[in-house]
């Protein structure tokens, strides 16, 4: 064949690739390092050779870029500025944000949680992975905003994150336009039923010191008249800590499905008042989640704050469901089925099983009552299925705030106990062995072996007079996957404490040393119980709740 003949063959044959999708640009990998980086290099090699090397700063890694590109922020290394990538990826070939090196994460610190700084910004953009980013005094950590009218996008990851110290608050019936500190935020200014994202998923992230940990929002926050308006879909978080915060760790708002797995909130309201309540986790106008295995406990009203439940359906809540969770040690009520923020539409379609409600509701404030439950109309749809209700003192199962003839709330297989009561059976045999500080750790540990797999429901602690345990973690021996799990997270022991936990069977227990404001952390005594469920608890529907307070 004529050279003539085959060049312009190669020339068509690439043509025709181009026209028909057969060739598409190689993804390629970045590097920024505040350390040893230059903006007038290329920023696509770890260490400078020549014209290549690492970027220095974020606002020059802020370009556009493609689906399945890389940007590795180098490990130890610190930034006080935003990070604004450009263009989307997909689920299957998604944007990669995450590090390299050696070192602690990649650190954006904003320095100034009042000011409005933000860690990463997305505009209207999916198909984005965020893995192993700390985030410091940032108003938000990780804020993505979507356009009325946008296209839905679809895909985004946020993994092994540590969001911290972001206290900033105040009135944000407005937001965005006022603000309030958070570790996440996605907001939709959609108003219209529409999706405007999907594909969420937040694991292995840590949130501290926040006001809040997490919201969704849109422009109708407070709008009584948005019901069944959903902007999100499909939201999942998993093995998720939320500690020290003022306000609800997750403030999710306008989501259809979603779940929440192995979570803790721990800790939230202390020193602290807001002007529209405090809970571990608010949910309003939300469909179809699933919430397993977490925990959500010591919620405070702190310097007069309203509310203190441990979590809050606050209006519009449908078909959502909990299993195996825990709720405890709270000023206001363990759980608050709310629908005065909604347009009168009550939650529908609740249901909880194996959980156990061991609240306290040690002041409450607004309203109050002290109820394990504090339901504000008996229209609510609740099933609660195999679930445990401790009561101390004075304290009831559930207060109805507008009695109405059609009661929709059921209880079936529960047990009622006073909290006097705990830990009356005999403790499972077992010797308490302290456990030296290991490497890494931040206090001794504290093992009980029971020598084979036994049934626990209930731990009692106390504590020597010259400790100072302030946060604790109790966990259980796995023995089908070898590892420890959390059962019970706690901030205080003091002279005798009761841990109601969701019953676990195992051949091994400890309580690990978090905090401790003394010279030694010193247990007299780590007791596990099998205890009496206490009395039979069934309502059917239409049934009055019997007025038994505790004892």
């Amino acid at each position: 064949m004529p050279r003539f003949y085959r060049a312009t063959c190669k020339i068509s044959l690439f043509a025709a690739a181009l026209l028909c999708g057969g060739f598409t640009a190689k993804a390629a990998t970045y590097y920024v390092s505040q350390s040893t980086g230059d903006d007038s290099l290329d920023g696509l090699a770890a260490a400078k050779a020549g014209a290549k090397g690492p970027w220095k700063t974020l606002t020059k890694a802020s370009i556009e870029y493609k689906a399945g590109d890389s940007i590795l922020l180098k490990k130890g290394d610190t930034w006080n500025e935003e990070f604004t990538p450009h263009g989307s990826g997909t689920p299957e070939k998604p944007i990669l944000i995450s590090s390299y090196g050696q070192g602690n994460k990649p650190l954006i610190d904003r320095e100034d949680f009042k000011q409005d700084r933000i860690g990463i910004r997305l505009d209207n953009q999916g198909g984005y992975k965020i893995v192993g980013i700390e985030f410091a005094r940032c108003m938000t950590g990780i804020y993505a905003e979507y356009a009325k009218g946008a296209p839905t996008r679809k895909y985004l990851w946020i993994e092994d994150c540590y969001f911290h110290d972001s206290l900033f608050y105040g009135r944000y019936e407005d937001y965005p336009k006022r603000k309030i500190g958070l570790g996440v935020c996605l907001f939709s200014r959609e108003t219209d039923k529409k999706i405007v994202m999907q594909d969420i998923m937040v694991k292995n992230c840590v949130f501290r010191r926040l006001a809040s940990g997490f919201w969704t929002n849109s422009p109708d926050n407070f709008n009584k008249n948005a019901s069944f308006v959903y902007n999100f879909a499909n939201l999942n978080f998993e093995n998720c800590l939320f500690e020290e915060g003022y306000q609800w760790q997750l403030g999710i708002r306008g989501v259809i499905k979603g779940s929440v797995k192995n979570c803790v909130t721990h800790d939230v309201g202390r020193g602290f008042r807001s002007f529209n309540g405090v809970a571990g986790a608010m949910f309003f106008r939300c469909k179809d989640w699933i919430f397993e295995d977490s925990e959500w406990g010591f919620v405070d009203i702190g310097l007069g704050s309203g509310d203190g439940e441990a979590f809050d359906f606050e209006g519009n809540c449908d078909n959502m469901i909990m299993r195996n969770c825990n709720f405890h040690d709270t000023d206001g009520p363990g759980f608050l089925l709310c629908c005065y923020a909604s347009d009168g539409h009550p939650n529908m379609g609740i249901v909880m099983e194996n959980c156990v409600i061991n609240a306290k509701s040690k002041r409450p404030l607004q309203p109050r009552v002290r109820a394990a439950i504090i339901n504000t109309t008996d229209w609510t749809e609740a099933t609660w299925n195999n679930c445990r209700f401790y009561l101390s003192k004075g304290e009831g199962i559930m207060a109805v705030m507008d009695r109405e003839k059609d009661k929709r709330s059921t209880f079936k297989d529960c047990f009622v106990k006073n909290l006097s009561a705990a830990g009356s059976s005999p403790k499972h045999p077992a010797q308490m062995t302290e456990i030296a500080v290991a490497a890494g750790a931040t206090g001794p540990a504290f093992l009980l072996d029971f020598g084979r797999p036994v049934s626990i429901n209930e731990f009692k602690l106390k504590e020597d007079p010259a400790s100072g345990i302030s946060r604790y973690i109790i966990e259980t021996w796995d023995d089908k996957n070898s590892q420890w799990r959390s059962c019970f997270n706690g901030r205080g022991i003091g002279g005798e404490f009761v841990c109601a936990i969701v019953p676990q069977t195992t051949s091994k227990a400890r309580l690990r040393v978090i905090a401790n404001s003394k010279e030694k952390a010193v247990l007299t005594a780590f007791d596990a119980h099998n205890d009496p469920l206490g009395d039979p608890l069934n309502v059917a529907r239409g049934g009055d709740t019997p007025n038994r307070p505790g004892k």
